[in-house]
C-alpha cells in the first residue's frame, strides 16, 4: 500500500515538471528564437517479486515443464529527459534591413554580461557607438571585419572575405570614413544572406561611397540539443553539446539569412493544449490513487 502512495506521489511531481515545462512553452508563445521543450518519462526502479524460469527439458530433449515469466512492480516514475525542440520556427516579414533570421542551423554568438551566448534572435540594431547589438538584449553581435578600411574612400573592400579560423569580435561599424574634406557619414547599412555588412556613406559635397565593413558570425554545434537554456532566449555551450565552429552564413552546415524578417517561436499551441490536458488527467488520476490507498488502509487500520 505504501508503495502505491509512493508512486502516485511521483507521478505527481513528474506531471508537475510537465506543466511547468507546457507553461513556459505557452508564456513564449510570441518569444523572437524561442525553442519549446517536451518532457519524456521514464520508470524507476521496479521491485523484482520473481525472476521467472527457463524451461525444463528432458535428456531426451522434450520438455517436462514449462518456463515461467519474471514478476517485478513498479515504484513509480521520474523525468527521465526534458528535450529542446531545436526546430525552426516560422519567420515573419519585419520589412527592417537589420533584422535577420536564420534559415536552417547555426546561432548568433553574442557577447554580453553572460560572457559568449549564442542566440536565434535577429532582431538587431546600431547603438549610440556604432556597435551591432541585438536588440531586445544589447548583447554585441560578433564576426569578422577587415583590419583598417575604414580611413580612405578609395577604398570600398569589395574583394575582402572574413577569415573564419580567427576568434570573431565584436562588430563596431564605423560612422565616418575618411578626413577632412573627403570625410563621409554613415547614411545607411544593408546585411546580405551571407551576413556581409556594407555601408553606405555620403560626404557634404554628394559623394557617396560603399565599403564592407564586416561579416556576422554564425555558430554551429555538433549537438545543439545539448546547449544549455539562458535568460534572453540565448545559450551557452553543455558538456554535451560539443564545440562550436564560427562559418560565414551558407557555408559549412550554417543556415543562410533572411534579411528583413525573424524567427518566431516555434511553440505548436494546439499541441500545447493537448499535452496540458493530457498533463492534467494524469495528475488528477495519481490524486485519486493516494485517496484510494488512503481509504484502503483505513480500512486496514479498522480491522480488529
Amino acid at each position: 500500500m505504501m508503495q502505491a502512495l509512493s508512486s502516485a506521489v511521483a507521478g505527481l511531481d513528474g506531471e508537475q515538471t510537465a506543466m511547468n515545462v507546457i507553461g513556459n512553452n505557452i508564456a513564449n508563445v510570441n518569444t523572437t528564437g524561442f525553442k519549446s521543450s517536451s518532457v519524456d518519462f521514464t520508470t524507476l526502479l521496479s521491485q523484482v517479486l520473481s525472476a521467472g524460469s527457463s524451461p525444463v527439458v528432458s535428456t531426451a530433449g522434450a520438455a517436462t515443464l514449462g518456463g515461467t515469466n519474471p514478476m517485478a512492480v513498479g515504484l513509480g516514475v521520474g523525468i527521465g529527459s526534458i528535450n529542446q525542440n531545436m526546430a525552426q520556427g516560422p519567420l515573419q516579414q519585419t520589412g527592417n534591413p537589420l533584422d535577420i533570421a536564420i534559415q536552417g542551423n547555426g546561432f548568433l554568438s553574442l557577447q554580453g554580461a553572460q560572457g559568449t551566448v549564442y542566440s536565434r534572435d535577429g532582431g538587431l540594431e546600431i547603438d549610440a557607438n556604432g556597435n551591432l547589438v541585438q536588440a531586445s538584449t544589447g548583447a554585441l553581435v560578433t564576426g569578422w571585419q577587415p583590419p583598417s578600411p575604414y580611413y580612405s574612400t578609395s577604398t570600398v573592400n569589395s574583394g575582402w572575405t572574413a577569415t573564419t579560423t580567427n576568434t570573431p569580435a565584436p562588430i563596431t561599424i564605423p560612422q565616418t570614413i575618411g578626413t577632412g574634406s573627403s570625410a563621409q557619414q554613415i547614411s545607411s547599412v544593408a546585411i546580405g544572406t551571407d551576413g556581409t555588412i556594407t555601408a553606405t556613406y555620403e560626404g557634404a559635397n554628394g559623394t557617396s561611397t560603399q565599403a564592407v565593413v564586416g561579416t556576422i558570425a554564425i555558430g554551429t554545434f555538433p549537438n545543439q540539443n545539448g546547449l544549455v537554456a539562458v535568460a534572453g532566449t540565448s545559450y551557452v555551450p553543455g558538456p554535451n553539446s560539443g564545440k562550436v565552429t564560427y562559418s560565414v552564413a551558407g557555408t559549412s552546415g550554417a543556415g543562410a539569412l533572411a534579411v528583413g524578417a525573424l524567427e518566431q517561436s516555434n511553440v505548436d499551441i494546439s499541441q500545447e493544449l493537448t499535452n496540458m490536458i493530457v498533463a492534467e488527467r494524469s495528475y488528477q488520476v495519481d490524486a485519486k490513487v493516494i485517496t484510494t490507498a488512503d481509504t484502503m488502509l483505513q480500512s486496514l487500520i479498522g480491522i480488529q
